[in-house]
């Protein structure tokens, strides 16, 4: 037997008998609570290799080294609610195709919105509206309440999102952000995983931190950003609009940006390049327009596959460099025959509904 499987071994059965010693504590409803967010967590294998699931050593924490999840154990000031954060962005998905914007909201069942783009807000007093319009939420059963919030923007959709605390979120299409109800403790922390542009509201008692799927996060006090997590994209990336933003990346890596920087972070939380660029640039798909400043025609294509939730075949000789604006709000094959004026290609849909893109 391998030191690492004696060293599992080992810690298995410190887990049992700690176990063993909280049982008598522990309510039967929460341990089948707990139980039902593991198995919720094991069946999500889409970031499996990034995602972090912070728990503190309990029950769930035990479940979690059952089934072979791998866990940071956390400090012991970490609040549950952050903990309860961190669990709840690994058990849904992101559709890349579907009709809808989904609202999840913790006192209620899930709420359709069956329009391209959507306006959400969230007061202080539990008011929501979709679209101006007032939505009514039902009081879930004791015990099961669930203090976390998501909305979940697939290809072709985007939402704009008014928090709490009145920071306001764009929301990119194939985009999930969770958030809480309300913000308690001396932190405001949400998670987004795509890309999202944050105008957050000034509160220097309470830091507005957002986490991701890549090992980084981002820690600030009032101000506007762009972050992108993509992970069909090589990089992670932030860029800054306004204020300051500090990154805490894997090692206790940090980085301090201005404004008009961009940062990289690979997929393993390493913060790589600071790039100086026009900010705007990377803002401008919350009004529908896609700015390229010599990007690859490569990397244009992944960025429409992603915001329209469409499959693609390219061509890899298709290595042109080009710039120029594209109109999001126009279908798929509006912006392939507006680029077809640029670049010398043809394309065709198969019956699975997979565009073919091949050099002319």
């Amino acid at each position: 037997m391998t030191n690492k499987k004696k060293n599992t071994l080992a810690l298995f059965d410190e887990i049992v008998d700690f176990l063993k010693k909280q049982e008598a504590t522990t309510d039967i409803d929460e341990k089948k609570h707990l139980w039902n967010k593991i198995i919720q967590t094991t069946a999500h294998t889409r970031r499996q290799k990034r995602v972090r699931i912070y728990a503190s050593l309990t029950t769930a924490a035990a479940a979690a080294v059952l089934v072979g999840l791998l866990i940071w154990i956390e400090p012991a000031s970490r609040s549950e609610d952050e903990t309860k954060l961190n669990m709840v962005f690994s058990e849904v998905s992101i559709p890349k195709q579907a009709s809808d914007i989904i609202l999840m909201v913790s006192d209620s069942n899930e709420i359709r919105i069956d329009k391209d783009t959507a306006v959400v807000n969230f007061f202080e007093k539990g008011k929501i509206t979709v679209n101006n319009k007032a939505i009514a939420t039902q009081s879930s059963s004791k015990g099961m309440e669930e203090k976390y919030n998501q909305i979940i923007v697939p290809g072709g959709k985007r939402t704009m999102l008014t928090l709490s605390d009145s920071t306001k979120i764009w929301i990119n299409a194939g985009t999930r952000v969770v958030f809480p109800k309300e913000f308690k403790g001396v932190k405001r922390k949400i998670f987004v995983d795509g890309e999202a542009y944050l105008e957050v509201a000034k509160n220097t008692e309470k830091p507005f931190i957002v986490e991701t799927p890549v090992q980084f996060e981002i820690e600030v006090l009032g101000t506007s950003f762009n972050v992108c997590t993509y992970d069909e994209l090589e990089f992670a990336t932030v860029v800054l609009v306004h204020g300051s933003v500090e990154l805490k990346g894997v090692g206790r890596q940090k980085r301090i940006m201005s404004p008009n920087q961009l940062v990289r972070i690979d997929e393993k939380g390493v913060l790589d390049e600071t790039i100086s660029v026009n900010a705007e640039d990377y803002t401008s798909w919350t009004k529908g327009i896609m700015v390229l400043n010599s990007w690859p025609f490569s990397e244009v294509l992944k960025k429409l596959q992603i915001y329209f939730g469409v499959s693609l075949e390219v061509d890899q000789s298709l290595d042109e460099i080009i710039s120029g604006q594209l109109a999001l709000k126009d279908n798929f094959e509006e912006v392939l025959s507006g680029l077809q004026h640029i670049v010398a290609f043809t394309y065709s849909k198969d019956q699975n509904g997979i565009y073919k893109i091949e050099k002319h």
